[in-house]
């Protein structure tokens, strides 16, 4: 029996479906299947139109299931187990998959990892990796990962690489910036914030301290005391303060490698000269007794290539 086109979704909705109700947020998610947010919330609308409703209800804070998806999720999981136990018994030769643990913070997995995964995994067939993504530092000499990509030094016992020179700057989209007025124009827009920000020490009176000093009587003494810097909205996740200053509703204090993509599709500007070095730089860490794996060499190479370009 030959089903028609239109019988089944797409497979690539369904993981996505599945993926979003397991992570309760559509950033995690995305970061989970190496691919952007945009591209996973495409497919769970697509899913969503083929079905006739609603799977998730959202809301600014949280993503949750709606009564069909409810439903739904459990006949999911069960048909792609059977569809995959099938396909496993079904191949010829290949061998299981080597699988890399890796843990890194949600932002650098949403913003940097996630956009450039696949290339990874295409490159790679053998190999699986499974992402998560926390603040917690997972213990690497417990086996918890396999590898870790920190925001500074990894510890002791544990192996750190810098992956790349950041900057700390604030951005905000094009149209933003063309009306920003010629002096104090950091007061022309609020400051926006996310939930997470003191995990990336990314704090605006800091940085605008560490670039205009405090001292009485200078620049920076008199606009600390026009700028409420603990005001502006704030977002629950560092992708959705992204969004938000994407479509003008505010300023972004960001690290290079997080917004690096959308400078260069031109998404984001840099709306001020100033620009400050960051005392902190994202590592590859790793636990030497597991290095030799040659999965783990295989992302080493990867992506000291791929921040090489």
């Amino acid at each position: 029996m030959i089903l028609a086109s239109t019988a089944l979704p797409s497979l690539q909705g369904l993981r996505a479906f599945l993926a979003v109700a397991e992570a309760g947020s559509f950033t995690r998610a995305a970061a989970a299947l190496g691919l952007t947010q945009t591209a996973v919330s495409h497919q769970i609308a697509q899913l969503e139109e083929w079905l006739g409703g609603q799977l998730f209800a959202r809301d600014k804070r949280a993503v949750s299931l709606t009564a069909l998806g409810q439903s739904l999720l459990p006949q999911v999981e069960e048909s792609l187990e059977a569809l995959a136990r099938t396909l496993a018994a079904a191949r010829q030769g290949g061998g299981p998959k080597r699988r890399l643990m890796l843990s890194t913070t949600p932002e650098f997995g949403t913003q940097w990892l996630a956009p450039r995964l696949e290339g990874f995994l295409s490159a790679n067939p053998g190999i699986s990796v499974s992402v998560t993504l926390e603040y917690r530092r997972a213990d690497l000499l417990a086996g918890e990962a396999d590898i870790a990509i920190w925001l500074g030094s990894g510890g002791t016992g544990l192996e750190a690489q810098r992956l790349m020179l950041e900057e700390e700057f604030a951005v905000s989209s094009p149209e933003l910036q063309k009306r920003l007025p010629n002096r104090k124009a950091l007061l022309a827009a609020p400051l926006l914030h996310y939930e997470g920000e003191r995990h990336t020490v990314l704090d605006w009176r800091r940085w605008h301290s560490q670039l205009f000093g405090t001292e009485e009587g200078s620049i920076g003494e008199e606009m600390s005391r026009q700028v409420d810097f603990d005001a502006g909205p704030v977002y629950p996740t560092f992708a959705d303060m992204l969004e938000a200053c994407r479509h003008g509703e505010g300023f972004a204090l960001v690290r290079s490698s997080l917004v690096a993509d959308d400078l260069k599709a031109g998404r984001l500007v840099r709306c001020f000269v100033e620009v400050l070095p960051s005392d902190l730089h994202y590592h590859l860490v790793t636990a030497p007794q597991r290095r030799p794996r040659p999965e783990i060499t295989a992302f080493r190479q990867w992506i000291f290539a791929q921040v090489g370009e």
